[in-house]
């Protein structure tokens, strides 16, 4: 195993505890929206951008760690620079924690998602910089073939993530320039940089536990790189018509959003036909649980990513249901369903390589997945039929907005059911990790520890092997007893 890949463990715990901190406090916005009298320590505006913020980073946290973790597994070779995967870390995690204090005491330049003070922002981009100069030096330096798939798919995804973000440094004295420029990050990150790493990584992940082909995975990931090009950047124009850009945007977003179910489609057809599924029984529990999370990934990506942004980006409806509950239904699963549980398959997989995740804890894993699972279906539901009512009593028989918030709030009701069922999940899974690795948390921030001389894989197969000899041993004492039987019988 890589030192680089130990070193990469900690970005996965503290995606967890993001994670785990992302659903508390947004049940507290979900229960304000429905009691909106009720007294919160946080004021809904400061909780909603907190929530905005840790949704977008806590996923990018836990992808730079998966970025350094198979990055050097599929580039044959250690990272570059081993202290600048620390200094990474301290820096992102850092300056994550400041900009999350800082919004929640209403320290805001009110861009939405972007909400974080400039210096912090500088910060976020220095990080990433650094990621791109130690993944760049790394792949420079590694013996296997240059047009590797994954390890190009995972550095065209870095770079983006930079040039994505640099220019939401500054504001834009200019409405529509603002709004432009912000869905560089709001939209692009998520549609093409997260996608294009997503797909590198989850690439090496299932090539190492499904054992699917590597050249036909690959190169479903040189069409995913075109389609995530393409569609990535031209379908944000379903967003551009209505921030003051020609109507023509409207079509070309919803033309080119139609292409975006078309990569996922084939990612997942390539590793349902090149997998060995026969080996899944033998799994360990780690890859089971792992298998299970990125099959959620998956499913969210074609039904709530895909298809319902498919059709909210036809022009004739998008008109109608743009910046409703449906807009928030689909923001949901798009960013929590698809590279959520994708991030908490990754980290989980990442987590429990050297330690070995317990038959006890192995089922809680499968309550907290059925938890999250359930909320944010229910969730989901929810707001959909409270965006269907919006839709229909605001913007087709023109009641008022306070009377349509009348007749959507028992809606609201679903969707904060749903979201405290979610948090439960996000809490369980999150105390899972945090109590199966707590005796080695020491060690997990040391740059020279081991947590284990055997990894959990190792654990499990010898267990296996213990108790087939075990089995063997009662059969051979009973045949000895029958032996002995038999001879006694033969003596008289």
């Amino acid at each position: 195993m890589f030192r680089s890949q130990h070193l990469s463990y900690k970005y996965a715990l503290v995606a967890y505890l993001f994670f785990g901190l992302q659903g508390v406090v947004a049940s507290g916005g979900a229960i304000e929206l429905v009691f909106p009298d009720i007294a919160l320590p946080i004021s809904y505006s400061n909780g909603r951008a907190f929530h905005l913020n840790i949704s977008m980073f806590w996923p990018l946290i836990g992808m730079i760690g998966a970025i350094y973790f198979f990055f050097c597994q599929e580039a044959g070779r250690e990272i570059y620079s081993f202290r600048l995967i620390d200094l990474n870390f301290w820096l992102l995690t850092g300056t994550v924690g400041l900009i999350l204090g800082s919004l929640l005491l209403g320290f805001n330049e009110g861009r939405e998602y972007l909400e974080a003070i400039w210096p912090l922002k500088l910060a976020i981009a220095a990080s990433v910089l650094l990621l791109g100069y130690n993944l760049v030096r790394t792949y420079l330096l590694s013996g296997v073939p240059r047009g590797r798939a994954t390890l190009i798919s995972i550095l065209a995804g870095s770079f983006t993530l930079i040039i994505f973000y640099v220019p939401n440094i500054l504001s834009y004295s200019h409405p529509t320039v603002d709004e432009i420029t912000k869905f560089l990050v709001v939209h692009l990150w998520e549609e093409m940089s997260l996608e294009l790493i997503g797909t590198g990584v989850l690439s090496a992940l299932l090539i190492k536990v499904t054992g699917a082909e590597r050249r036909v995975v690959e190169t479903a990931i040189y069409l995913e790189i075109t389609f995530a090009a393409l569609a990535g950047i031209l379908a944000t124009g379903h967003h551009y018509y209505w921030i003051g850009v020609p109507a023509i945007w409207l079509w070309i977003g919803g033309i080119f959003s139609a292409m975006q179910v078309l990569p996922v489609l084939l990612l997942l057809y390539t590793a349902v036909k090149s997998a060995k599924f026969s080996k899944f029984s033998s799994l360990s529990y780690r890859d089971k649980i792992t298998t299970a999370l990125v099959g959620c990934s998956m499913f969210y990506h074609i039904s709530g990513a895909g298809f319902l942004g498919l059709f909210m980006a036809y022009p004739p409806l998008n008109r109608f249901v743009h910046g409703t509950y449906i807009t928030s239904a689909h923001s949901h699963f798009a960013l929590f369903g698809v590279f959520g549980f994708l991030v908490l398959a990754i980290c989980f997989y990442m987590l429990f390589t050297e330690v070995l995740l317990t038959p006890k804890m192995y089922r809680w894993c499968w309550i907290a997945l059925l938890a999250l699972n359930s909320g944010l279906l229910t969730m989901g539901l929810g707001l959909l039929l409270a965006g269907g009512l919006q839709a229909y009593c605001w913007r087709v028989i023109g009641l008022s907005i306070g009377d349509t918030n009348q007749l959507i709030r028992p809606y609201l009701f679903i969707r904060m059911f749903g979201g405290l069922i979610y948090s439960g999940g996000s809490i369980l899974l999150t105390f899972i990790v945090v109590k199966s690795i707590w005796s080695k948390l020491r060690v997990l921030f040391h740059k020279n520890g081991k947590i284990a001389k055997l990894t959990g894989d190792d654990l499990n197969n010898t267990q296996k092997l213990l108790h087939c000899l075990v089995q063997k041993e009662k059969e051979a004492e009973l045949l000895l007893i029958r032996i002995k039987y038999l001879s006694d019988r033969l003596r008289r």
